[in-house]
């Protein structure tokens, strides 16, 4: 995978969201429920800009799929075409 050109904290972010949908590949969720669930709550202090932006990165990388909810808010969810790929890229 290519390295995004962006901070390195957000890049950081990139990876763990990649690393989390690697044990949690269904998982789906808002920016604010990964951020206080994905990696609030495993230790991971991180700020909201820096969650949209690694989100944002992923959407446009292909990693991500986003879509809407009725509550307006967008839902994140690893791409399954990928699945395979994300197992590859971490176990290597």
């Amino acid at each position: 995978m290519e390295r995004p050109d962006q901070s390195a904290t957000s890049d950081g972010v990139v990876w763990l969201l990649l690393s989390y949908l690697y044990t949690h590949p269904d998982a789906k969720d808002t920016a604010e429920g990964i951020t206080n669930w994905w990696l609030r709550a495993h230790g991971v202090d991180v700020n909201d800009r820096d969650v949209k932006e690694a989100l944002n990165d992923l959407v446009a990388r292909d990693w991500l799929i986003q879509r809407g909810s009725l509550s307006g808010q967008q839902i994140y969810g690893l791409n399954q075409a990928r699945r395979a790929e994300l197992q590859e890229l971490l176990e290597s």
